[in-house]
Formats: C-alpha cells, sequence, structure tokens
C-alpha cells in the first residue's frame, strides 16, 4: 500500500534527496567492503603466482635445472672421450719410456716425425692426382 502511494517517503519523515544519498552510502560501503574483503587474496595470489612462476623460469628454476643437466651430460661425455685420449697417450709413453723401451716403437715415431724412410725400405713413388 505504502509502494503506490508516490510520497510514501514523506509519510515517514524522509526527503527523497535524503532517502537517495543513505541508500547510495550504503551501497558505497558495502562495495567497500567487498573490495577489502578481495584484497587479501589477491594480494596472496600475486605472491604464489610470483613464486610458481620463479619455480619453473627462475634462475633456479626446472627450465634451469634441465639445461644445467643436459651441459653436465655433455661435459661428462667430453671428458670420457678427453679420458681414453689421455689413456692412450699415457700407454705410447709407458711403451717409449723407462727400461723396457720398444725399439721399433721408438724407431716408428721418430720416423713419422722426422719424415724419413730406411734404407731398407721399399719406397714407391705414385703418379699426382689429375686435375680436374
Amino acid at each position: 500500500m505504502l509502494l503506490q502511494n508516490a510520497g510514501w517517503w514523506e509519510s515517514i519523515g524522509l526527503q527523497p534527496q535524503k532517502f537517495r544519498c543513505r541508500q547510495g552510502i550504503h551501497l558505497l560501503r558495502a562495495l567497500k567492503r567487498r573490495l577489502l574483503a578481495l584484497v587479501p587474496p589477491v594480494i596472496f595470489l600475486a605472491i604464489t603466482f610470483y613464486f610458481a612462476w620463479n619455480a619453473v623460469h627462475g634462475a633456479r628454476g626446472l627450465q634451469a635445472q634441465a639445461l644445467q643437466r643436459a651441459e653436465l651430460a655433455k661435459a661428462r661425455a667430453d671428458f670420457a672421450a678427453v679420458d681414453a685420449q689421455r689413456e692412450t697417450w699415457e700407454a705410447k709413453v709407458a711403451a717409449l719410456g723407462g727400461p723396457a723401451i720398444a725399439p721399433d716403437m721408438l724407431d716408428e715415431q721418430a720416423r713419422k716425425m722426422l719424415n724419413d724412410a730406411d734404407p731398407s725400405d721399399l719406397v714407391v713413388d705414385l703418379p699426382a692426382p689429375a686435375a680436374k
């Protein structure tokens, strides 16, 4: 019944402007409360996102660890190749040095280094390859 009357607010002592203003203040306060209630979860989510992103993409994250593992595997393979080459050279040096020197090994290495041949060696001159 009060809603049918256009001036029902006047019957309870309210002015139209004051009514709208109070309702707007209540609306703004409610909106402010709801926005302030959203601030802590938003901050928490932002911090969580920051740490999660750095856990994957950061300098010490999962992707960086995968790259470091690949570099480590490559370095280990290189080390194994160099170690095998070192062992080969150690065997050659052991054969050339000490009391049990292998004369034929020494002679072979000297001839390779000096580009020399033994007088008893058979030398065959090959013709130069034809130019194309």
